[in-house]
């Protein structure tokens, strides 16, 4: 709930690197067309493993996309958020050299963070080829946010949530804490991963991934495939919005958070912890489970995963069940983990806006298990006032958040 309405928080801008392509309007498209960016995996030699497919970002080009500078200081991921973010600045119209930077924050979410650095350290350190040390300097998870910042020169709190699959849908609700909190005005958003072999071996050897495609609510899902890309939100106080003349049209409205305290990778059965953090989301905006008209479900299109958030949507919306539409982004782009919830809150803000659900790429053979009634084959078109985002995560991270159109 806000007390004060001057700190309701708004979504003004976004913008997003995938495996869709670059910015907002090609990943929206591709999700409206039921496309999926899903591939072999061509950055590195998957020779060595038997499942070696993923989302991998498409149209990415650094000359164009980037300064010769830009391109030589940061690493592929603060490249992704980088670009992201500034399409965001962009659809917000927000011009930082007119802002007060001590009140505008960055909070980028990353599982893995500067990874592909290190994996190139311990390349070079197994061959005795030369390595510069200072790129270690990426390495850490928050270094992405970090440079982030100071490539947009902005000065206020700089957070690296990283709860896991969780991380993007938790940074979102950040931002409404922090504005309702008074701790900045603008906050720079969302999350960021690069696919690499650490993860693609991680998930093989959790026997996580499929061979297939993803299939998230299909009788035939066998497992996830990673992606990679950045997704970033302009999340902004209502008191700052509106002095900047905007009208915006979708509230970050709820967040809460959860645990299983079940297990370190596999979900809990019943979606008990997914259902609390639901309920707790609705009543932090002060709604009923009645006002929620879309659920973007974390649906990676793994046997427990998706049972588990029947279950856990099943227990929270009861009757109601059948007849609130439900969509997962994974088949189109994959799981691109601290990324993941970000991405899914670009396009529930679409939804909200333009009032049609994408289908759910690769859905084609519902589970007759699953009561939920999943979009799939085709757009649909739905006006939608209120949506509920849900991720869960390793060690039994679930977090939730509630957007709702501007009243």
């Amino acid at each position: 709930m806000y007390p004060n309405p001057d700190q309701r928080a708004f979504i003004t801008g976004c913008g997003a690197l995938s495996p869709l392509g670059r910015g907002v309007p090609a990943f929206w498209s591709g999700l409206l067309a039921g496309r999926s960016g899903l591939g072999p995996i061509r950055s590195f030699d998957t020779s060595a493993y038997a499942h070696a497919a993923a989302g991998e970002v498409a149209d990415f080009l650094p000359p164009r996309d980037l300064s010769a500078g830009e391109g030589l200081r940061l690493d592929r991921i603060s490249q992704y958020a980088l670009v992201a973010a500034r399409e965001a600045l962009s659809a917000a119209a927000l011009d930082l050299a007119a802002a007060d930077r001590t009140r505008v924050g960055v909070i980028l979410a990353t599982t893995l963070g500067g990874m592909l650095i290190g994996e190139l350290y311990q390349r070079r350190r197994r061959s005795g080829a030369a390595f510069a040390v200072r790129q270690l300097l990426h390495y850490p998870y928050y270094a992405v946010a970090a440079r982030l910042a100071r490539e947009l020169d902005v000065r206020g709190p700089v957070v690296s949530p990283s709860i896991a699959c969780a991380s993007g849908t938790h940074a979102v609700g950040l931002a409404l804490e922090f504005i309702r909190r008074g701790q900045g005005e603008v906050f720079i958003v969302g999350g960021a991963e690069t696919i690499c072999e650490f993860v693609v071996s991680g998930f093989n050897c959790l026997r996580a991934t499929t061979a297939d495609t993803v299939r998230p609510f299909d009788a035939r899902r066998d497992g996830l495939l990673l992606g990679e890309g950045a997704a970033v939100l302009v999340v902004e106080s209502a008191a700052h919005a509106r002095a900047r003349g905007l009208e915006p049209t979708v509230e970050v409205a709820g967040t809460a958070l959860a645990g299983d305290a079940v297990h370190m990778t596999a979900p809990a059965r019943d979606g008990a912890g997914a259902a609390r953090a639901m309920r707790a989301a609705l009543a932090d905006a002060g709604m009923e489970a009645g006002a929620i008209d879309f659920i973007s479900a974390h649906g990676t299109g793994t046997v427990y995963n998706d049972a588990m958030e029947v279950a856990a949507i099943s227990a929270v919306f009861g009757d109601a069940t059948p007849h609130i539409p439900v969509n997962s982004i994974k088949g189109a782009i994959g799981h691109t983990l601290g990324a993941a919830g970000a991405f899914e809150a670009i396009m529930c803000a679409r939804i909200l806006d333009d009032g049609v659900i994408p289908p759910t790429a690769n859905c084609e053979q519902i589970d007759p298990a699953c009561s939920l009634d999943v979009v799939r084959g085709t757009p649909r078109r739905h006006a939608v006032r209120a949506a509920l985002s849900t991720s869960s995560a390793f060690a039994g991270n679930n977090a939730a958040i509630v957007l709702q159109r501007a009243s």
